[in-house]
């Protein structure tokens, strides 16, 4: 037998990092190196002792050996990898390799002990990329490609976002274009084993291998060189498969995330009280680091896709590249996603929606106004047929939203007194009411009767919750001392603990729309004035969108639109919210001399100067749908012809061209 092979004695350890720490002895420059020498061979005399079987120390990071001698044994390893000399990280950073696809190495590695000397070599290993050789390089997406799959340890938090982190500047700033690719491949390999283990919640799942080919197929074609494609998908496919076989590679179950967020860690530096909503908001929520630390990943992938370049360089080709790598790398996480994307959709949306509208809604009212009734109202209206969990995580928000005083004022009134905003605030009083009344006598419906007394009762709480809300709102208007104000479990809903949010709550007041809000609301009959004008003008568009011409009589005897064609005529063309397009043109066909009056002035209002007659028509037809009475057609495009070659006069021999041609 060999001295190689006898080398670090008969333990499973030993026999790992024997072998390495005679490569760094051979390499290392005496002199210099002097320390990191004695320190290798005085391990190596301790692996010598060690027998090959030995009672398993649950807080050591190496199988087999105690904590102390696990700290021992590795210390030349870090020293070598520190040595910032090529020679002898080589053999360092082909032992941590090794260890990891071995299975000798177990446990966590976490940036909250940064004192294991698993983190320091982890750490080591990110750092040591920088000495500027390509096959050091190389080395290193090994190690850590190795450490990540590596099924009985667990690298997370800080730790595994310095992984990412160094892997994503070798695929930047890589020596030559195959380690780039490479950096990149190793990137999405990770992408798949975080995001498998995070679907099924255990370390013990199947993973399936990073295809090069289809990786590159969008970008970075420029960077195959020769054979770099087939030379890097045997580099992932080679590391993926070492560990294979390893007996003993089973992590201890991960601690689970608790509720009160105690045990969350360095993560919270990067959006944690986001996640902790989402928690709340998910089945039985994130219950595991595995989860925790595949949204916290994810959610740093979705800011470096949106970072911005600078004034001063805002043509960053590296910055550029970047976000493209982030953005493939999203595309992969989601192509290959399990349940765990599909399953929570509905609460994800809400969580994600709930945090717009509880610190950006002052910036994003149209938008609020578009999304609040397709995402949240739609599916409280439905009281027939609902989906349990998508109701019941609508009424979960919503009794949030209700505990909020501030944000139920801002909706009513920045929408259901604002004209051209739907009535958000009615619709949802509404909607809770068909539900707290539960499905009609005689009607059908999918809900079991312990589903309807459950939707029944949440209904309930979301508007007690709300005539709470309102009343803490008034009291603090009103400036009633705090005790009249709810008190005790109902703090959540107290004016003072909404009106006045801090920094440390994580929220930002909503100074603009509050702004607008005090203003109106120093005179309460100017925000009853509003309220009657929006009522009385949704009488009138209803009235309109069942007979046309009474609807119009109507808003212009109750001066919601003037009595001229001009004005009724910028009535129907600005299409005010609720309009029917189908009604809007069966009114501009009629015969009746106000109404083709309207029509006349609707059509002079268009500018058609220079545009294409089939432009110009689809230009003229947006607005409404014609008439199904061929006599009201022929009124409009007769109309329109006249008009387009009033704008166009060399556009046709006569404005009876231009209209065959509209009507046909």
């Amino acid at each position: 037998m060999s001295a190689s092979q006898t080398l670090g004695g008969p333990s499973r350890c030993g026999r790992v990092l024997g072998p390495s720490l005679d490569k760094i002895i051979k390499n290392a420059a005496w002199r210099k190196h002097s320390h990191l020498v004695s320190s290798c061979k005085s391990v190596l005399d301790k692996l010598e002792t060690l027998p090959d079987a030995a009672l398993p120390d649950p807080s050591s990071p190496l199988l087999g050996l105690s904590s102390s001698d696990a700290d021992f044994v590795l210390n030349p390893i870090l020293l070598a990898l520190d040595s910032n000399y090529a020679k002898v990280a080589d053999p360092a950073l082909e032992c941590v390799f090794k260890l990891f696809s071995a299975g000798v190495v177990r446990g966590e590695i976490d940036g909250k002990n940064s004192d294991s000397i698993m983190y320091k070599i982890v750490d080591s290993v990110c750092k040591v990329g920088g000495i500027g050789e390509e096959s050091v390089e190389l080395a290193v997406l090994r190690a850590l490609l190795s450490a990540v799959r590596c099924p009985c340890v667990l690298i997370r938090g800080d730790c595994l976002l310095q992984v990412v982190r160094t892997l994503y500047n070798i695929y930047l700033g890589g020596l030559n274009g195959t380690n780039q690719i490479c950096a990149k491949s190793v990137l999405a390999q990770i992408m798949l084993i975080i995001f498998a283990r995070a679907d099924e919640d255990s370390m013990d799942v199947s993973i399936t291998t990073v295809s090069v080919s289809e990786l590159l197929e969008f970008t970075d074609k420029n960077l195959n060189e020769g054979n770099s494609i087939y030379f890097c998908q045997n580099f992932v496919s080679e590391v993926m498969s070492a560990s294979e076989g390893v007996p003993d590679l089973k992590l201890s179950q991960p601690v689970p995330v608790s509720q009160n967020g105690e045990s969350k860690d360095e993560g919270e530096e990067i959006g944690s009280e986001k996640m902790k909503d989402e928690v709340e908001l998910c089945p039985g929520g994130i219950s595991s680091k595995i989860r925790e630390d595949g949204f916290i990943v994810f959610m740093n992938l979705c800011k470096l896709s949106m970072k911005f370049s600078s004034q001063e360089n805002p043509d960053d080709q590296v910055l550029l590249r970047g976000k493209t790598l982030s953005l493939e790398l999203l595309k992969v996480i989601m192509d290959n996603g399990g349940s765990i994307w599909c399953s929570n959709e509905r609460q994800l949306q809400c969580s994600i929606f709930m945090s717009l509208l509880t610190k950006y809604r002052s910036g994003l009212k149209a938008e609020i106004g578009i999304f609040f009734p397709m995402l949240i109202l739609r599916v409280l209206e439905n009281v027939l047929q609902p989906s349990f969990l998508q109701k019941m995580t609508i009424l979960n928000m919503l009794e949030k939203i209700a505990g909020d005083s501030q944000i139920i004022i801002d909706i009513f009134v920045n929408y259901d007194c604002d004209v051209d905003s739907p009535n958000i605030f009615e619709r949802i009083v509404n909607g809770l009411l068909k539900t707290a009344l539960g499905p009609p006598p005689g009607s059908t419906t999918t809900l079991s009767a312990v589903q309807d007394i459950t939707f029944r009762h949440e209904s309930v709480k979301c508007l007690v919750g709300i005539i709470k809300s309102m009343g803490a709102w008034m009291d603090q208007q009103l400036k009633i001392g705090d005790s009249d104000l709810p008190s005790g479990s109902e703090s959540e809903t107290s004016a003072e603990s909404h009106l006045t949010p801090s920094a440390e709550d994580g929220v930002v007041p909503d100074y603009e729309l509050h702004l607008e809000l005090n203003s109106e609301l120093s005179d309460s009959a100017t925000l009853e004035q509003r309220r009657a004008y929006k009522i009385e003008l949704q009488k009138g568009v209803q009235l309109f969108n069942k007979k046309p011409s009474k609807g119009i009589e109507f808003l212009i005897k109750t001066k919601k639109v003037g009595n001229s064609p001009e004005e009724v005529a910028s009535f129907l063309k600005k299409n005010t919210a609720g309009l029917n397009e189908t009604m809007i043109g069966d009114y501009l066909g009629e015969r009746e001399e106000f109404a083709l009056r309207v029509m006349h002035a609707y059509v002079d209002s268009f500018n058609f100067k220079s545009i294409d007659f089939g432009e110009a028509i689809r230009f003229f037809l947006s607005g409404f749908r014609l008439p199904g009475e061929a006599q009201k057609i022929d009124r409009i495009m007769e109309k329109f012809a006249e008009r387009y070659c009033k704008c166009n006069p060399n556009s046709f021999t006569s404005a009876d061209t231009a209209y065959v041609l509209a009507y046909s």
